[in-house]
């Protein structure tokens, strides 16, 4: 088995590891996961910076992902400029837009997911100071595999002063992505076991 072929068969494996979660163990999980990162921010707030952290850039989730919703609340209410892709297929970028409404600022894709509508303004790259990043496995040096379109592997290199961070469920933890020279490590990978630094 070569290289490309075992990270196709990481990634197929722990999406369907991630898919037989019932919709409720998702959910709980995702709320555990969503308090460890509002904790990290409300401790990185207090005694790393000094100073607020204003602009995060979070994925809408879809399907069996992590969910982000109450992340997204969270930030809302402590005032955040929440900032989510766009998926431009033609170009194969990830465009970020601001969004204050989950209600009304979004509409479906055709991929099925949910994107900010065009509408919404796009967001300065030197100005995000937190990207919430998806993806189907992850290694404990941060790696990432995601769906096999690159879209953040081209995103992240233009955003090198924003925290990198993954949010998972603790099955989709790997030995290892097999990363390719393309691949981006995030910073800080979170499950509902908790946290790890990979820098």
């Amino acid at each position: 088995m070569d290289i490309f072929e075992k990270r196709e068969s990481t990634r197929s494996s722990t999406l369907r590891k991630r898919e037989n979660l019932s919709l409720a163990d998702r959910t709980e999980r995702s709320k555990k996961i969503t308090s460890l990162v509002v904790e990290w921010i409300e401790k990185y707030e207090k005694n790393v910076k000094g100073n607020s952290l204003n602009a995060v850039m979070v994925y809408l989730s879809m399907i069996s992902e992590v969910e982000t919703d109450g992340l997204i609340d969270f930030l809302f209410k402590q005032r955040k400029q929440v900032i989510a892709p766009v998926v431009d297929s033609e170009r194969g970028e990830l465009i970020p837009r601001q969004i204050h409404n989950l209600e009304t600022d979004l509409k479906r894709h055709r991929y099925g997911m949910l994107q900010p509508k065009a509408d919404c303004p796009i967001y300065p790259l030197n100005q995000l100071e937190i990207i919430i990043v998806p993806g189907i496995a992850f290694d404990s040096k941060g790696y990432r595999l995601g769906y096999g379109k690159g879209f953040y592997d081209r995103f992240l290199p233009k955003c090198k002063h924003a925290i990198t961070i993954g949010i998972a469920f603790h099955i989709q933890i790997v030995e290892d992505t097999c990363p390719q020279p393309w691949d981006i490590p995030l910073q800080l990978i979170f499950t509902e076991e908790g946290m790890f630094s990979t820098v």
